[in-house]
């Protein structure tokens, strides 16, 4: 048993206390107060306190392994097909999603559009866009108001609303995509919007659409607005003092999560189907779980990243989060196929998620870990005991290791490369909230070397992964540890430092990150006071299909949020 291993057999990583090393939670004044003495010259004890906590364990490892720095594994082509013909066909498409939408009292799937729009004595294109600018509007004059979108340019939604009415009269529709509302996360390329990745400081307007924003739009998306992000992805609250926060539809006291949280609030709300958003360290599955939708992270290069703030992470994906599974199936597989990313994936070995009943769930083993579980609220486990696992036949104990040193590695791998990567934010820092100043602060003592020992650690968790998958089909889990949190009134103006809220609502979601493994979200159900629960389930590098697959047998019913903006109260079609 080599160094690190002895390492870890003393200390799991599963005590929350170690971990956390009883941090306060600084908002308000206080939050104000630690990020001047961090930017003063008085901050050095204090960038070398939190340097021994968080670095030192990784650079005294020394660590041996090769380091991996794209988490990249070559898929087994006797698993895959390059058969993707069918995928790009309307008629195709709309079968698909007639044989798997689960239908909702409450929200429109993107079937239920497409059907009306099909018949237009029901609604077109354009009459939605104008019925959305009238809920958007009523969000927000609400107290507290909605705030999922931040940027909205209703001439350009009224223009491809107009284009696709055309289309649908001439019967010449793109796809079953045609029409349809969507949000995209502030943090990617759209033309005619800047991309603020929710800062202060506007950006210049985008002259282009980046890969996967001009995919969706080649299939006729109307596309809404741009939706609101916890500051430059580093929080997971949705916390915005810039902005204004998002709220979570099901409590607008409580966070929607984050970063993604704009995309989440806007999905639950009601007002469009299905949004893209972000996932470096549980970025679209956190606020998936908290507003009880369903939210993938694809496989890490499975998706063009091309054009956009995540050109050169390691650890973020472009993934969607929508109010059915077989929204996210379709738009997941319509993405990989006309915005895959062919630095890192071959189109050619492509397993399309065709049907979503061929592999019962009697069939799959699943693997989870009852310590590793034990961590989160009660009201969570009981969901996960009592509503979860008595639908799953072959469950499997298996082990995490490392997760302590994992945890640490994830961290210095997205602030070294956020930090590098956003030169132009660096250049604006003094616009930047508290928190994400104290956050970049700590970035000062990162060295070459502690990227690559964490990066050896990265090897290291692939490697768990690889033996953990040749037992178990997928991996089961609550989405967070914790329910979300109340908001603290304070922290809305400044933000807020809360790191036990932080391990707790990342305690499942960052290996899938770290790894670069395929991570589904879906909706378990609620707690008491009606606050959503969410399941994570993990897939083996580009398995997307199995993971589909499992979270449509496991898809409940939606329950209607208490904030609530779907453009129409009846079924379009």
């Amino acid at each position: 048993m080599d160094q690190y291993t002895e390492m870890d057999t003393e200390d799991s990583g599963f005590d929350l206390h170690k971990l956390i090393r009883s941090a306060p939670v600084l908002a308000g004044r206080g939050l104000w107060c630690f990020s001047a003495i961090m930017d003063s010259i008085l901050g050095w004890p204090l960038h070398w306190y939190l340097a021994k906590l968080n670095l030192e364990p990784i650079a005294k490892a020394g660590l041996d392994d090769e380091p991996t720095f794209y988490p990249i594994q070559p898929p087994s082509k006797d698993k895959f097909t390059s058969d993707d013909k069918n995928i790009l066909d309307i008629e195709w498409q709309r079968k698909f999603l007639e044989d798997n939408t689960m239908s909702s009292p409450h929200y429109h799937s993107i079937l239920d559009y497409h059907k009306a729009f099909m018949s237009s004595e029901h609604v077109t294109p354009e009459e939605l866009v104008d019925r959305i600018q009238k809920k958007i509007e009523e969000s927000e004059t609400y107290d507290p108001p909605l705030r999922c979108f931040t940027q909205l340019n209703w001439q350009l939604a009224k223009q491809a609303a107009a284009e696709s009415t055309i289309r649908y009269q001439n019967n010449c529709p793109l796809s079953v995509l045609d029409g349809v509302p969507i949000g995209i996360k502030d943090e990617l390329n759209i033309k005619g919007f800047r991309t603020n990745c929710g800062r202060k400081k506007d950006m210049p307007v985008n002259e282009e659409d980046c890969a996967t924003v001009a995919a969706l739009r080649s299939l006729g998306v109307v596309i809404i607005g741009v939706t609101n992000m916890h500051e430059m992805g580093m929080g997971i609250t949705g916390i915005n003092p810039n902005k204004g926060t998002a709220r979570n539809p099901h409590n607008d006291q409580h966070v929607t999560g984050g970063s993604s949280s704009g995309s989440a609030a806007a999905v639950s709300s009601g007002i469009v189907p299905f949004a893209l958003g972000t996932d470096g360290g549980g970025s679209v599955r956190i606020p998936t779980s908290f507003c009880g939708m369903q939210g993938m992270k694809p496989t890490f290069g499975r998706v063009n990243a091309s054009n956009t703030s995540l050109d050169t992470s390691t650890v973020t994906s472009i993934g969607v989060i929508a109010n059915n599974v077989a929204d996210v199936a379709l738009v997941m597989n319509l993405m990989f196929i006309k915005a895959s990313d062919q630095r890192f994936f071959n189109p050619g070995c492509f397993n399309p998620v065709r049907s979503l009943s061929d592999k019962p769930l009697s069939e799959l083993k699943f693997g989870t870990n009852t310590e590793y579980v034990s961590y989160c609220h009660k009201e969570i486990q009981s969901v996960f005991e009592t509503i979860v696992k008595p639908k799953l036949s072959k469950i499997v104990e298996i082990e995490f290791r490392e997760l302590y040193m994992s945890k640490i590695a994830h961290m210095n791998i997205i602030l070294s490369e956020t930090s590098q990567n956003q030169q132009v934010w660096r250049d604006h820092y003094d616009t930047l909230t508290y928190q994400t100043k104290i956050i970049f602060s700590t970035c000062k003592r990162l060295a070459l070397d502690h990227y690559m020992q964490s990066s050896a650690q990265k090897t290291r968790a692939i490697r768990m992964f690889k033996s953990i998958f040749e037992e178990v089909d997928l991996i089961i889990t609550p989405t967070t540890a914790c329910l979300p949190k109340r908001i603290n009134p304070n922290s809305l103006t400044v933000g807020e430092l809360d790191e036990e809220n932080v391990l707790k609502t990342m305690w499942f979601v960052y290996l899938a990150n770290f790894c670069g493994l395929p991570a589904m979200s879906i909706n378990a159900g609620y707690t008491p006071s009606g606050l959503p629960v969410g399941l994570m389930l993990t897939a083996p590098w580009w398995r997307e299909d199995l993971l589909i697959s499992a979270a449509k047998h496991l898809e409940t019913e939606l329950k209607k949020p208490s904030r609530f903006y779907c453009p129409d109260s009846q079924k379009m079609a």
